[in-house]
């Protein structure tokens, strides 16, 4: 038997751990409405959703700041089976829970020109998240009658760390004009230029008692046979995409919205502990297509309700993967003097598997400060379930001297993938400065 003590964490889950997490909230007030922001939103920060948004807001210049905290619980199990290979349970293997923090910031500037406002906005913020931890003690097969505990045999780590950061000015012209049909039309537009690094480690170090059993007959074949593992890879970015948006206001009631976002040309360096060169290679993050609305009904609560979809092309980074729909919906209620309540729901397929679907509810409120700030509250709980292969193969610690083989063969590579449950938890603040 095989006995596995981990404690992984992660921002971005093991599948991503090449990818990199995508950052889809910029602000509080997105992450309570579900990560909505095409239609509903403001500031400079919500111009990285929709930059037409950005003609959306009657003061003459405002400063956002968003620190981000995420929390990550895992726990990840292997199906048993009976000596029949009849499926009994899943066992628990692993449970983790850890935090992982980013910031965003952004300020704009309105200038009115009669009919038309002419809005500009520069915004720092991460794209994509690399950052994980795991470690796992792998122990033998020895009992634990009267307490004791089985050898520990070696301690397996995997970590990331880095970001894909951008910065991000945007320009958006709205056009006013109370006696047509509509309120006003902004149209948007943002370049964003892409730097980031990240570096992904992974280890097997054998245990001292390991490497003393493995030594203590040294005229076996498989004396000492098991090396440490010790594997580093370092990934440089840097690349480019453009985004456009707009926004149509039809009055009081409704407002739809648009927006495209580029795909992103990445040009990517990665070196290897083995490699002695970088190599040079271009990838691509896919390009999205974004509509919504937001509908303010006639009711005592000034309601807001937001809808969006978002055609996501993921075959961009990858012919194989699938292109997905992803849904956001959001409402605000103004509950009493002017105390608004948030919330929020978005279903995120993924683009490797389209089973794997991340499920999200989110809540949220705002405080009036002093000064003409504004103190955005947001919170968010996500599930995910998917399969993943074993990330450190049982076979590699197959040695005679660390294993009681008298009742039980050496360990074998397990075919049945492991399940993974994960659940997030997003906690944002902004604050915001109008002037």
């Amino acid at each position: 038997m095989l006995l596995l003590l981990a404690i992984p964490a992660h921002a971005a889950f093991v599948f991503d751990r090449y990818l990199g997490q995508e950052v889809l909230a910029f602000s509080a007030h997105s992450l309570s409405m579900g990560s909505t922001g095409l239609a509903t939103g403001y500031g400079p920060l919500a111009s990285l959703k929709n930059p037409a948004l950005l003609g959306n807001l009657p003061c003459k210049l405002m400063v956002q700041l968003s620190p981000n905290v995420q929390k990550n619980n895992e726990n990840r199990a292997f199906p048993i089976f009976d000596s029949f290979d009849s499926y009994i349970d899943d066992a628990v293997y692993a449970s983790n829970a850890h935090f992982f923090s980013k910031y965003m910031l952004g300020l704009m500037y309105n200038v009115p020109i009669q009919q038309f406002k002419v809005s500009a906005a520069y915004s720092y913020a991460p794209f994509y998240d690399f950052n994980f931890k795991y470690t796992e003690e792998v122990r033998n097969n020895e009992g634990t009658d009267y307490g004791n505990e089985p050898h520990k045999i070696a301690i397996n780590t995997y970590d990331g760390s880095g970001m894909i950061y951008a910065h991000t000015p945007a320009v958006a012209v709205t056009y006013e004009n109370e006696d047509s049909f509509f309120k006003s039309l902004s149209l948007g537009a943002s370049f964003s230029l892409m730097r980031g690094e990240n570096t992904i480690d992974s280890t097997i170090i054998f245990t001292p008692w390991a490497k003393e059993q493995m030594n203590a007959k040294p005229n076996q074949v498989d004396a000492d046979s098991i090396p440490d593992f010790i594997y580093e890879r370092k990934n440089d970015y840097s690349g480019y995409r453009f985004q456009t948006g707009m926004l149509l206001d039809l009055g009081e009631r409704f407002k739809i919205d648009m927006n495209y976002t580029s795909r992103a040309e990445i040009d990517k360096s990665f070196k290897t502990s083995a490699d002695t060169a970088w190599t040079d290679t271009t990838i691509y993050y896919p390009s999205r297509m974004g509509f919504g609305f937001e509908y303010h009904p006639r009711n005592i609560w000034d309601t807001h309700f937001s809808f969006e979809i978002s055609y996501v092309k993921w075959s961009d980074y990858n012919p194989l993967w699938y292109d997905v729909i992803e849904y956001y919906a959001g409402v605000e209620h103004q509950i009493s003097n002017n105390q608004p309540i948030r919330l929020g729901f978005r279903y995120q397929p993924y683009g490797i598997d389209k089973e794997i679907i991340m499920t999200a509810f989110s809540a949220g409120t705002s405080v009036r400060l002093p000064y003409n700030m504004v103190l955005d509250l947001g919170a968010e709980i996500g599930k995910l379930n998917y399969n993943h292969a074993d990330l450190f193969p049982d076979s590699y610690y197959a040695n005679d001297n660390l294993w009681d083989t008298t009742h039980s063969a050496l360990p074998v590579n397990r075919i049945n993938p492991d399940k993974i449950d994960d659940v997030m938890i997003n906690f944002m603040a902004t604050l915001t400065w109008r002037f």
